[in-house]
């Protein structure tokens, strides 16, 4: 019994505290790992942080200052990930190297389809996209949230969509930055 009062009355300070400093309230899981623990477990970048729900697998290299979102999904069990410098990856999502529906459908006679992921430096993935196998996105690129993104996107483009098409260009000059759409 009192061990449940002591448990409880962390989660409430802890919870509280979270919301009165950041105005979030979160997993009660979130409430005991630290994203950034977590990042240096799997050996990214220094700054990187990684929530406790995210799921990475196999070899997945991630750079420095990269903020990965909740519910994400980083599967790198069938080719390799790599996730550039000051990169965003938004909740919800996913990456993977890997594609089955052959597989399963020709009863396994078929084999996966495999390849590796390449996010560039400076670069933000929105919220429940979706990325396949065998896709480079560059530098100072956007991918809009609930795109599938199967075609690579080039540097300092903007896509989204299912499936993705390139929508416009990010133009840096000096030090000013902008979005251009086409029309």
């Amino acid at each position: 019994m009192i061990f449940e009062e002591e448990f409880e009355n962390y989660i409430n300070n802890k919870r509280d505290l979270i919301y009165k400093t950041w105005n979030r309230v979160l997993p009660t899981n979130e409430l005991f790992f630290d994203r950034w623990d977590k990042a240096k477990y799997i050996k990214c970048g220094e700054g990187t942080s990684i929530y406790d729900s995210s799921i990475i697998m196999g070899e997945v290299n991630i750079g420095k200052n990269v903020w990965i979102g909740p519910f994400t999904l980083l599967e790198g069990i069938n080719g390799k990930i790599i996730i550039g410098d000051n990169c965003n990856i938004s909740a919800g999502v996913q990456i993977y190297t890997h594609d089955s529906s052959m597989y399963v459908i020709s009863e396994g006679k078929v084999p996966f389809k495999k390849g590796d992921v390449c996010i560039g430096n400076n670069t933000y993935i929105g919220s429940m996209s979706v990325i396949k196998e065998n896709i480079n996105i560059g530098n100072y690129c956007i991918v809009g949230a609930g795109s599938f993104v199967n075609k690579d996107v080039p540097d300092n483009s903007v896509a989204f969509g299912t499936p993705a098409k390139i929508v416009g260009k990010i133009i840096i000059e000096n030090e000013e930055i902008r979005v251009d759409y086409f029309n």
